[in-house]
């Protein structure tokens, strides 16, 4: 009997942190992110732990000072997707630089030495997605696809439509993703983006401007410019746009 109740407790104890080791299907509000300010950048935590793909992610926010960088230029084993929130950040991948604005993004394989650089007048924020796939790393599948890649907000193209509009970013696999697709959706005030829906991929919505409220399976939860929402695998979601204005928000997803 001891023994039985011992591996109960060992069970419970192995269920609670899987629970707490996966990333919970939620909006993360901006203005609820604690700020910790280290030499030279502030940091805004968001979320850290395991999901259907990926082994490991970790999401947070860099805010660094002009003239400054958060660090040395570095490489490392996982792959790393920033996206600039505000300011003008010098990106530099290998011996390629180009400076970059709000709605820019930049990804960096395995591997690959990468610096952010404060280019600007003012302070630069940027959002920072890095993770590690639990299927193997293929290097050969991302040299192939392109390798590490910057794209700059205004080399994309708006594509309205009878909702708002679309800015298609890429659709390619990585070292990591047999397929990693991102998109800028702009909905007008009002507007559902589509019903409650499902699918295998996870996903990211970023909301740039506007308000906008998300179905989460059957909760709805508020979101708002600069809020970050994760969607696991498989749950029914749905946003819509709650303000008067245009809602703008990034989407991505990756199998």
């Amino acid at each position: 009997m001891k023994f039985i109740i011992f591996l109960i407790l060992v069970l419970s104890n192995f269920s609670l942190l899987a629970q707490k080791d996966t990333v919970e299907s939620k909006v993360y509000v901006w203005n609820n992110l604690k700020v910790s300010k280290e030499d030279t950048r502030e940091r805004r935590q968001i979320a850290e732990g395991s999901g259907a793909a990926l082994a490991y992610m970790e999401w947070h926010t860099t805010s660094i000072a002009p003239g400054t960088s958060p660090h040395t230029s570095h490489k490392h084993e996982e792959e790393e997707l920033i996206i600039i929130k505000e300011g003008q950040v010098k990106v530099t991948i290998k011996d390629s630089s180009k400076v970059l604005g709000p709605g820019s993004m930049a990804l960096f394989i395995p591997g690959d030495e990468h610096g952010l650089f404060n280019a600007g007048a003012t302070k630069a924020t940027y959002y920072v997605l890095r993770y590690k796939s639990k299927a193997p790393v293929d290097m050969e599948r991302a040299k192939r696809a392109g390798g590490s890649f910057m794209l700059d907000w205004n080399s994309i193209t708006f594509r309205p439509h009878d909702k708002g509009g679309i800015r298609n970013f890429f659709e390619r696999p990585t070292a990591m993703l047999k397929r990693f697709e991102m998109h800028v959706t702009t909905l007008n005030a009002g507007i559902k983006s589509h019903e409650p829906h499902t699918h295998e991929a996870e996903e990211i919505v970023l909301l740039v401007d506007g308000n906008s409220e998300m179905q989460i399976a059957k909760s709805f939860q508020k979101a708002n410019e600069g809020d970050l929402i994760y969607l696991s695998s498989n749950i029914s979601h749905a946003i819509q746009n709650t303000g008067t204005n245009k809602a703008t928000y990034f989407a991505f997803q990756w199998q």
